[in-house]
C-alpha cells in the first residue's frame, strides 16, 4: 500500500474507479467517495466529504475476500477503537466508525501535507527543525503511552509534516499516524481485548526502525517506540538509518546484535553535535531497553537540553 502520510494528506491516487468504491459512492448514507488515495493488500484509503457538515475526511476500508479476514478485521476495529483513545494534536484524529454493505470502515481527519519520509528524501533537515519533529513526535508518544497504546510501527511514512497556526504565524506540526500494529497494555488491553490478537514470538513491525526486543518477537513497551523514534532521528541527523541492509532478517539481526554506529562517524563531525545532543541519539538506540529512556517525557527532557546546548556553539555555526 502507499504509505499511510500519504494516503491520509489527501494525494490523489486516481479518480476512485481503480478503487474498490468508485467516486460518487455514498458510505453509510453519510461519507461521499471523491478519490482513491490509497490501496493495499487488505485495505484501501478515499479521500471523502462528510455530507451532512461538508468537511474532508479520510475514509480507511478493508478489501473484501481478504485471507485471513478474521484476524485482520479485529485488528482493523481494534486500530479504530484504539486511535479513538486519542486526543493530541500530534495524532491524527479518529472522527467514526462504521460498517458498509458489513464491511467496517473508519473516517480520520484528512491531513494535508508531506510525510517525512519525503522531507528527508528531498534533503538534509537541518539539526533545529530535526529536533523540533523529534519533539512533536515524543508529545504525541507520550499521549498515546499514557493511554496504554503503544504504536510499534513508528517509521517517516507514518509521520506527517503539515501547517498549523494563523497566516502570517503558521508553523510545521507533526501528525502521527497509522496505529494499525498497536499494542495495548494496562487498562487499554483490558477494555478493547488485547489478549486475542497479542502472540509472542509473532514479529510486527519495519525491521529498518524497530527495537532489538521487538525484532527477536518479545513483548514490547513504550521503549521500543522511543528507539524507532531514535532511529529517525539518527536519519534525520545523520542522512541515513542506522543499520542498513536489502534482506530484512538480516536487518533484524542488525538491530540485535550489531552495535549502533556513532553519529559522528556517519555524518562526519559536525559542529553541531554537541555532548548533549549525541547523548540523546545514543540512549534512545541502546539495545536493551532498561538503558534507555524510561519514558517519553525522559526523553523530551534530554531532547531540550540537546536544543539548549545548541544555543552556546559559536556564532554562524
Amino acid at each position: 500500500m502507499r504509505d499511510a502520510s500519504d494516503a491520509l494528506a489527501g494525494k490523489p491516487h486516481g479518480d476512485g474507479s481503480s478503487g474498490d468504491l468508485p467516486s460518487g459512492t455514498v458510505v453509510s448514507g453519510r461519507y461521499r467517495i471523491l478519490s482513491l488515495l490509497g490501496i493495499g493488500g487488505t485495505g484501501a484509503v478515499y479521500e471523502a466529504v462528510h455530507l451532512p457538515t461538508g468537511q474532508a475526511v479520510a475514509v480507511k476500508t478493508l478489501l473484501p475476500d481478504i485471507p485471513k479476514a478474521d484476524e485482520i478485521v479485529a485488528r482493523f476495529r481494534r486500530e479504530a477503537m484504539a486511535t479513538n483513545l486519542l486526543d493530541h494534536p500530534n495524532i491524527v484524529e479518529m472522527l467514526d466508525l462504521g460498517q458498509q454493505d458489513g464491511r467496517l470502515f473508519m473516517a480520520m481527519e484528512l491531513v494535508r501535507g508531506v510525510s517525512l519520509r519525503k522531507a528527508l528524501d528531498a534533503g538534509p533537515l537541518g539539526v533545529r527543525r530535526s529536533l523540533v519533529i523529534a519533539r512533536q513526535i515524543l508529545e504525541g508518544l507520550g499521549h498515546a503511552h499514557a493511554q496504554g497504546l503503544v504504536h510499534r510501527d513508528l517509521k517517516p511514512e507514518n509521520v506527517m509534516l503539515t501547517s498549523a497556526g494563523e497566516p502570517g504565524h503558521a508553523y510545521e506540526q507533526v501528525k502521527l499516524l497509522d496505529f494499525g500494529l498497536v499494542k495495548l497494555v494496562g487498562e487499554a488491553a483490558l477494555d478493547l481485548g488485547a489478549e486475542r490478537l497479542t502472540r509472542t514470538g509473532v514479529v510486527f513491525g519495519t525491521p529498518a526502525y524497530m527495537a532489538p526486543e521487538q525484532a527477536l518477537g518479545r513483548i514490547v513497551d513504550g521503549r521500543a517506540d522511543l528507539y524507532s523514534l531514535g532511529a529517525m532521528l539518527f536519519e534525520m541527523l545523520g542522512g541515513r538509518r542506522p543499520f542498513e541492509a536489502e534482506d530484512p532478517l538480516a536487518l533484524m539481526r542488525l538491530q540485535v546484535s550489531q552495535s549502533t554506529p556513532a553519529l559522528r562517524d556517519v555524518a562526519g563531525p559536525q559542529p553541531w553535535q554537541t555532548p548533549q545532543l549525541d547523548g540523546l541519539v545514543r540512549r534512545a538506540l541502546e539495545k536493551r531497553a532498561e538503558a534507555r529512556f524510561t519514558s517519553a517525557e525522559e526523553m523530551l527532557a534530554a531532547l531540550d537540553a540537546a536544543f539548549v546546548s545548541l544555543d552556546h556553539l559559536p556564532a554562524g555555526t
